[in-house]
């Protein structure tokens, strides 16, 4: 009884963390294309700083990692046990050498705009104004994390397949979201866009349904045991 209620609570617990992810992912995936409209629209025009809030914003992902490891740490019987860093080493040195390749580019990156003039001259001639510019950048690097983040969440909650399908559905959800926003024309490629990315989310649900219909009728129920008759000599 006590195993069927934990399992219960863990099944329970693993579809919130679904739903959540699954709105951080879709916050990502259709407000950082629309953020970074935004700052095209209303005169930006450096497209490695746009490329650059993609990955500048990954310190917000280490304060959950922090949580979920600390707690993990305090809830463990025995904490001689349990590591500080669970990555192992090969794994840990090429995401090493990986962050040290994004941190050069950056730097080359931020190098040579130190070396021109028009970082100032761009937030001063900002459309919605220099501070709603800074705010611009910022808030892009927090949504594109929140992508980031969402994406790996529903794959460990759910799959990678459902993943792809997902986000394939939010991309039409951006499109017609910069049509609400932004006053574009929806047009028929859009349209034809957003028939298929419904055609395979539905497909998808469907499939799953199908399987677990197939997987249920194949399962023999506990409470109906085979039973052994026995035919006595007279």
């Amino acid at each position: 009884m006590e195993e069927g209620r934990e399992a219960n609570q863990k099944k329970t617990m693993k579809r919130i963390l679904l739903i959540i992810n699954c709105i951080m992912l879709a916050i990502g995936v259709c407000g950082g294309p629309l953020i970074s409209r935004l700052y095209f629209i209303h005169g930006g025009n450096r497209v490695w700083l746009s490329s650059f809030l993609q990955a500048a914003g990954f310190p917000i992902i280490l304060l959950p990692l922090f949580i979920i490891r600390r707690r993990q740490m305090t809830n463990s019987v025995d904490n001689s046990k349990v590591k500080v860093f669970a990555i192992k080493l090969p794994l840990f040195l090429f995401s090493a050498i990986i962050g040290i390749i994004i941190a050069l580019d950056s730097y080359l990156y931020s190098y040579g705009v130190a070396r021109l003039s028009v970082i100032p001259r761009e937030a001063n001639h900002f459309g919605l104004g220099k501070t709603t510019y800074y705010v611009v950048l910022v808030v892009s690097a927090i949504i594109w994390q929140m992508s980031f983040l969402g994406a790996i969440g529903v794959i460990f909650c759910a799959s990678s397949l459902f993943t792809g399908v997902f986000t394939s559905l939010l991309v039409p959800v951006t499109e017609i979201l910069a049509i609400i926003f932004y006053k574009e024309k929806f047009k028929a490629e859009k349209g034809v866009s957003l028939v298929l990315s419904i055609w395979g989310f539905v497909s998808y649900f469907y499939g799953e349904y199908k399987q677990a219909k197939k997987m249920m009728s194949n399962q023999v129920p506990t409470n109906e045991l085979p039973q052994n008759h026995s035919i006595s000599n007279p």
